[in-house]
């Protein structure tokens, strides 16, 4: 909302004094270029000011990750070729935080394990709370932004498209063994 318009919507209120010369008064005593209904709510006597607070909140979604896009899961090679084993990972340390906007996307892997798809191409492997089931977010997630942008272990929740909230025990990288 511009300046502008907060100032009007102040002045509508009677919250700001206006001086009788910049309210419009003619000389016959008549305020002048205002509408009817706001003749008599400008009033010149100085009032208490009235504090506006505006709040955000961002709300972000994580879909669930196509099986075509998921290096985790690999397109099935046409029938005649051989099956190859599924690729096997090794677990690593990635600390207890990771950025919010760098998550694309969610793949369940067990009954309390997700693996997070980062925009830099790692996978990040999150365990649920033991009371939670990976299953409730089949279909992706929402994380609600926190103030430092980042999703924390034993801090922030991830809410499954049922409604069901879970927050995130242990945060792995997996990368690929050789």
């Amino acid at each position: 909302m511009a300046f502008v318009d907060v100032l009007f919507a102040l002045l509508m209120l009677g919250s700001l004094p206006v001086p009788e010369e910049r309210a419009g008064v003619t000389d016959d005593g008549v305020k002048a270029g205002l509408p009817a209904a706001m003749l008599g709510t400008l009033d010149p006597a100085p009032r208490a000011m009235a504090q506006v607070r505006i709040e955000q909140r961002i709300i972000i979604r994580v879909p669930r990750q196509s099986l075509s896009q998921s290096s985790l899961m690999p397109v099935p090679p046409p029938r005649r070729v051989p099956v190859p084993e599924p690729p096997r990972f090794e677990r690593r340390k990635v600390g207890k935080c990771l950025a919010m906007r760098d998550v694309t996307g969610v793949r369940v892997v067990n009954d309390d394990m997700l693996v997070l798809f980062m925009r830099d191409q790692r996978m990040i492997e999150a365990e649920l709370e033991k009371s939670c089931s990976a299953r409730e977010f089949y279909q992706g997630f929402y994380m609600e932004r926190s103030g430092d942008g980042r999703l924390c272990v034993d801090r922030d929740l991830l809410q499954a498209r049922s409604g069901s909230k879970c927050g995130v025990e242990k945060l792995r990288q997996l990368v690929p063994e050789d």
